[in-house]
């Protein structure tokens, strides 16, 4: 029986398009829809007139389809989750290094507990991040003589050379040495 019986109303065939079996109605849907509009890909195909000719242009139109818009597609969407997926990882590493490392002397918190050293009092006491901003800040605002000490951070700070930091060292483990000596 002709499929297109019923269609042909509603929507008249063009010429090129073909409805008379479930295949060719198929093989014309698909041909239509991977275009675009007025032809798509600057391809005409205006001196092929057969049935026969859609299937060539239904497989150009569908591996361009497939390659450029579904496997192209696949790349950018990898591309951006692998953007996102690094930078997950960096602010899990940041976050765990905020957790675990003094941001003054660099010594991790079990390096702390091991030698005896509560964490906490070391980062709110010891090594708090902000005495040494507040004093940063009172050392560039200052107005005043400074001590030799004070000149000295102050130079360094203002050459960006951190050696002034107490690298690796802190006073409670400093002095629990040089009890052990006495």
């Amino acid at each position: 029986s002709d499929l297109s019986s019923g269609i042909n109303a509603e929507w008249p065939l063009r010429p090129g398009e073909y409805c008379d079996t479930l295949g060719r109605c198929l093989v014309t849907v698909l041909k239509n829809s991977l275009r675009p509009s007025a032809g798509g890909h600057n391809y005409s195909w205006k001196d092929r007139k057969t049935f026969d000719d859609l299937w060539m242009r239904l497989l150009i139109d569908a591996s361009f389809w497939i390659l450029f818009t579904v496997i192209g597609l696949n790349v950018v969407t990898s591309l951006i989750l692998d953007g996102f997926r690094q930078l997950k990882a960096e602010r899990e590493r940041a976050l765990k290094d905020m957790t675990t490392l003094c941001t003054i002397c660099g010594l991790s918190k079990d390096s702390l507990t091991t030698r005896g050293v509560s964490w906490s009092n070391h980062v709110e006491r010891e090594h708090n991040i902000w005495s040494y901003v507040t004093f940063f800040y009172y050392l560039q605002e200052h107005d005043g003589r400074f001590s030799a000490v004070e000149n000295e951070v102050l130079k360094k700070f203002q050459k960006a050379d951190p050696s002034f930091l107490p690298a690796g060292r802190c006073i409670s483990i400093d002095t629990k040495i040089d009890l052990e000596k006495k």
